[in-house]
């Protein structure tokens, strides 16, 4: 009997009980749908953030007084018992490499949100303000859609002067041209000279709800260095440099911070490459509980698959002993009834990716995540459905082929 022949009988086999057979593989569909939802969600993830970290380039070095990802409020505890980075420290550094890095970067953040206010007008009380000097826009590749970025003369002049995000300027501005028009941070104005391009949202949160101001100014009229402390972003000339640059600047700032060579770093150094890896490994975890939670599942549809094909095999007992009488051959009946399993298994599979998929995807426009198609966890489920439809599958069909003839055929 050719293969097709066989695939065709199971086919109408499991056709004829279309309740059980939908039900069945429904619950192969649930233990596959959970395996692609956590990995549509995985991809996505690090599909969306790799791209934010692509935007500033792989040659990027971070030195912060704090790591990237703090899971645990005990060691955010104790990294916060180092000292900040201050303005000096980091224009101590800035001449330091200047004869090495492309870009040296002083970047600051109030920790809690404000309003913005122009007029009779005002946002929401979300918005974040950095202090920013004129290596900004180069390192983050920010770019404008009206007016200047900030400059050095900003800084040494002390200018309030702001760059506004996209969302800011509409909300306050509408239609109309920011530029030369004075906002509102607190008890502080300041001169629009410029307005970012949209960039879009990451995670829910948007990327264009901000202000920049020279960090002269927000260190020393909005931010205190005893509480706050800064960031560094360092380029290096190019992706060879990169280990040279980031071993220059980790024993310029020992030094800067008067650090003992005994004594270990009391700041952070990140490179892009490090936070994906960190970032990776944080997501990995989803995907193993996603992968765990939809074994457990198939675990408990391959029952089911085993049940629906021993009730198969007594309700057609006779018809096999039939097909025996006839010449039907050992393996023949082996084939058809596993078949059966594999077409169980394998439909509830694809049914499980499709709904996945989509369930990922609609996850993720929620959150503003980049969707993605996840290529190998489908190619996984599928596999674990084969496997599945082979395992519970196999003993129900050795015992149809094994029937005797002639007992079979007195089944009633």
């Amino acid at each position: 009997m050719l293969w097709w022949e066989i695939l065709s009988g199971a086919t109408e086999s499991l056709r004829a009980y279309r309740l059980r057979s939908s039900l069945t593989a429904g619950s192969v569909a649930v233990g596959v749908f959970a395996i692609v939802v956590a990995g549509t969600a995985t991809d996505s993830l690090n599909l969306t953030v790799f791209e934010r970290l692509e935007r500033m380039g792989e040659n990027t070095i971070i030195i912060t007084r704090m790591p990237p990802l703090v899971l645990h409020g005990d060691q955010r505890r104790r990294y916060l018992q180092r000292p900040p980075i201050t303005y000096a420290q980091g224009l101590q550094l800035k001449r330091a490499l200047a004869h090495l890095a492309t870009w040296v970067c002083l970047y600051g953040v109030r920790p809690q949100s404000v309003r913005v206010q122009w007029g009779n007008r005002s946002t929401d009380p979300d918005v974040s303000v950095a202090g920013v000097d004129e290596a900004f826009f180069s390192v983050f590749r920010i770019e404008l859609a009206q007016g200047r970025p900030i400059v050095e003369h900003d800084l040494l002049l002390n200018r309030p002067v702001a760059v506004v995000g996209a969302d800011v300027a509409a909300e306050l501005f509408g239609k109309a041209s920011p530029l030369g028009q004075y906002v509102r941070i607190g008890s502080h104005r300041f001169e629009v000279v410029g307005v970012a391009k949209p960039r879009g949202s990451i995670f829910g949160q948007s990327q264009d709800n901000f202000v920049v101001v020279p960090i002269t100014f927000f260190v020393r009229s909005m931010a205190s260095e005893e509480r706050s402390s800064l960031a560094l972003f360092l380029t290096a000339p190019s992706r060879r440099a990169l280990f040279e640059t980031m071993q220059e600047a980790i024993g310029a700032f020992r030094r800067i911070r008067g650090l003992k060579p005994w004594q270990p770093n009391d700041f952070e150094v990140e490179t892009n490459e490090s936070i994906r890896t960190q970032f990776a490994g944080l997501t990995r975890y989803i995907g193993f509980f996603g992968v765990g939670t939809g074994v457990i599942a198939l675990l408990a549809a391959g029952v089911g698959i085993m049940n629906i094909m021993l009730v198969a095999v007594r309700e057609r007992t006779r018809e096999i002993g039939i097909r025996k009488a006839l010449g039907a051959r050992r393996r023949w009946i082996l084939g058809q009834f596993l078949a059966e399993a594999l077409v169980l298994s394998l439909l509830g599979g694809l049914v499980g990716i499709c709904l996945g998929v989509l369930a990922g995807w609609g996850m993720g426009s929620l959150i503003g995540v980049q969707a993605a198609v996840p290529w190998g966890w489908g190619m996984l489920s599928l596999g674990i459905c084969l496997a599945t439809g082979i395992l519970w599958g196999t003993y129900p069909a050795w015992r149809a082929a094994s029937l005797n003839p002639v007992e079979a055929l007195r089944y009633e």
